[in-house]
């Protein structure tokens, strides 16, 4: 049996928080990546809460030839997800083996050869889902999300430290809905107490900061595009500068 080609090096989008907008984050960073030429992939190892059939808006379900899945496309990102296998109000109750087989499937059983680069919206916690990723891909490096409160901060600080300990090089820490911008008057201010952006950065002072607006656009052109631009390029920049480190 024919072996499957490696897999393309990895940038997971990482938090252990849930709800800090690390899954439009990861998929805007994917759309910007495909935008500058880079043929990127994109999964969604949120397994159990995924999201990408929503972010990209895609409605057919994932496709199977030659035993290898066929991965969406949607401006120019080829997506893997579990929102492209069932309908969209079906709850996954995997755990255990089972999780870690899907998973691995959609890793190993994806065709992601004309992938450079994949996206991974990796899930909240440090769990098993964490740990398998960081086992089966090499990193390319890791955009670590937080938003503004204390009580991100918790959360983040514990998911840093699996990074750390696992020596994944963090490219960029993302504070997310750092600030607004008043419709009438453009005036732009905290919506959120707290400083957790700061605090996460102090643990990877190596990496880059970027703050974010709060922001009801996804498209190309909007402030969050805007935003992620430089995080992008450098992600670009990395990819030719090589070499990975292991997950």
């Amino acid at each position: 049996m024919k072996a499957a080609p490696p897999l393309p090096p990895a940038v997971i989008v990482w938090s252990g928080k849930g709800g800090v907008g690390k899954s439009t984050i990861a998929a805007q960073t994917a759309r910007g990546l495909a935008a500058i030429g880079v043929r990127t992939g994109y999964l969604d190892a949120d397994l159990h809460g995924p999201s990408a059939a929503t972010l990209f808006g895609i409605e057919e379900r994932l496709a199977v030839r030659g035993r290898r899945i066929v991965p969406a496309v949607r401006d120019e990102v080829e997506i893997a997800s579990t929102s492209l296998i069932a309908d969209p109000d079906h709850a996954y109750v995997w755990r255990g083996p089972l999780m870690r087989g899907v998973l691995s499937q959609l890793l190993q059983d994806t065709d992601w050869t004309r992938a450079d680069v994949l996206v991974v919206d990796m899930p909240p916690g440090t769990g098993e889902i964490q740990m398998q990723i960081l086992s089966e891909l090499t990193c390319l490096g890791a955009v670590v999300v937080t938003t503004p409160q204390d009580l991100s901060l918790a959360d983040v600080r514990r998911s840093a430290r699996m990074l750390l300990d696992a020596d994944v090089p963090v490219t960029a820490v993302v504070e997310n809905m750092a600030s607004v911008a008043c419709p009438s008057c453009a005036f732009s201010f905290p919506p959120l107490p707290g400083d957790a952006g700061q605090h996460v950065h102090a643990i990877f002072p190596e990496a880059a900061f970027v703050r974010l607006p709060m922001s009801p656009l996804t498209g190309h052109s909007d402030p969050l595009a805007q935003a992620l631009r430089p995080l992008v390029e450098k992600i670009a920049d990395r990819l030719q500068q090589r070499p990975l480190s292991p997950c």
